[in-house]
């Protein structure tokens, strides 16, 4: 370990922890395009300005890559490592209790969106770079650390940087675990539609549920007109099987029902509470004046509702490198048009995409299926070079052994030839990311820009 440059993360630890709060406090989810050089909304342009910013004031040369994406760099010569990182987040959701843009610092911890997920992991890595910037090393090598503007919902940022700008020979990304991930589940989205003709007199007015299909749905809607008596007898019977809660009110002639269940990451549906699936339960059970819905409801019902593994759908297994396949509901919307469910699913390694589509579409039907957004699998040899310096380097800083692991998350690992998570979220910590009150440790964040500084300077020095 390079004493010197660990010394000036820990004197300096302050410096990152304000840089983080800072970044947290911008809203950046993904909106309409804003103008030129704004492609994903005002929010996301506003946090990749404040991040080349903070590069440029620490010393480095940036690149704003259209509004797509960007970066920070040193060193002038020799082969590109790189750092993928994203400054976009999931929305916010309910639930709570401190303010989600805040970039509040309280007991030991950043809390906000964006602070675990993955901007303060973000911002460690540039403060490790400028670690090993003030050491005045004279660097045989360049680090970048890419800016990505829309890893939560598309990928459109990064695929346009690579479209543009040098492809790395190796890459991280610190949007994960520790020790390290070297293998990744596929992931897939499918966008299942029924168009509607209904009758003047259906009582369904309004569905609707989920923030994005990688979370679990927190919350689902309905409201139907008239009210009508057999209806309330049955929702007061209701209990829905999830442990989900269920709210209604009448407000006019309107009847209105809330489901609340509990947010996770769309990787790990089994640790949520899907509300979407609670509120099918109960549609299911009631005369509704349309057939068309009724069967969207009732199909999805029968071959999702509330599982998480795909069993009803005849698609569920698992292999022997990245485990199990996960379903997750992720939103509902109906309009005057059509209805529309979009499920999320983080297939096995050795899986193939076109008979889990195939499959898919036959098990949905009469329902329109269409698959969008899919990223392959990663998996990068446990003998590679790039695995070996990330353990040593991960042994040297903690002095745990550096046990390799996989994910059913999706990340910008698998946006290069060779890359893979590098984490920031350590072992036995607790999961927060894409949940109301995401946080990160400061000790633990600290500890990021201390492993990332050693790495760097191997790559700088070594490699």
């Amino acid at each position: 370990m390079n004493k010197t440059v660990d010394e000036f993360v820990l004197v300096n630890s302050n410096k990152l922890f304000d840089a983080a709060s800072n970044l947290v406090k911008i809203k950046s989810v993904k909106s309409q395009p804003a103008g030129d050089g704004k492609p994903f909304g005002e929010g996301i342009a506003k946090a990749l300005e404040a991040a080349l910013n903070m590069g440029k004031q620490w010393g480095f040369n940036v690149k704003n890559i259209d509004g797509y994406a960007g970066h920070i760099e040193y060193g002038t010569k020799g082969k590109l490592f790189a750092v993928l990182g994203h400054l976009d987040v999931v929305p916010e959701g309910d639930g709570w209790t401190v303010d989600p843009y805040g970039g509040i610092i309280k007991d030991g911890y950043l809390w906000g969106r964006g602070s675990s997920d993955d901007k303060g992991p973000t911002v460690a890595a540039i403060f490790a770079l400028k670690a090993v910037k003030e050491s005045r090393i004279n660097p045989k090598n360049r680090i970048r650390i890419i800016l990505g503007c829309d890893e939560e919902s598309g990928w459109e940022g990064v695929k346009h940087y690579f479209e543009k700008e040098e492809i790395p020979i190796y890459a991280v990304t610190p949007d994960a675990n520790f020790p390290i991930i070297y293998a990744e589940k596929g992931i897939i989205n499918y966008t299942i539609t029924q168009h509607l003709h209904k009758n003047k007199d259906t009582q369904v007015v309004l569905l609707k549920g989920g923030e994005a299909s990688n979370m679990v749905p927190q919350e689902a809607l309905a409201v139907l007109k008239p009210v009508r008596e057999e209806i309330l007898e049955k929702l007061k019977e209701f209990t829905p099987q999830n442990g989900a809660k269920v709210f209604w009110n009448i407000d006019g002639d309107e009847l209105k029902i809330k489901i609340t269940g509990k947010s996770a990451h769309g990787s790990k549906p089994q640790t949520g509470v899907n509300a979407i699936s609670a509120l099918l339960d109960f549609l299911r059970t009631i005369d509704i004046n349309c057939e068309d819905l009724s069967t969207f409801l009732r199909t999805i019902f029968a071959k999702i509702g509330y599982e998480t593994d795909g069993t009803s759908l005849r698609i569920a297994g698992t292999d022997c490198i990245a485990g199990p396949l996960t379903v997750n509901l992720g939103t509902l919307r109906m309009d005057p048009e059509k209805i529309t469910a979009v499920i999320n699913i983080r297939y096995p390694v050795f899986y193939s995409e076109t008979m889990l589509t195939k499959q898919i579409k036959e098990a949905l039907k009469p329902l329109q299926v269409e698959p969008q957004n899919h990223l392959a699998p990663l998996f990068v040899s446990p003998d590679s070079e790039l695995i070996k310096i990330l353990s040593e380097i991960y042994t040297d800083v903690t002095g745990q052994k550096a046990e390799l692991l996989t994910t059913g998350g999706g990340t910008y690992a698998r946006a290069v030839p060779c890359g893979v998570a590098f984490g920031p979220l350590l072992p036995g910590r607790l999961e927060t990311e894409h949940q109301p009150d995401e946080r990160i440790a400061l000790d633990d964040l600290l500890l990021v820009a201390r492993i990332y500084a050693q790495l760097f300077y191997k790559i700088m020095t070594e490699w």
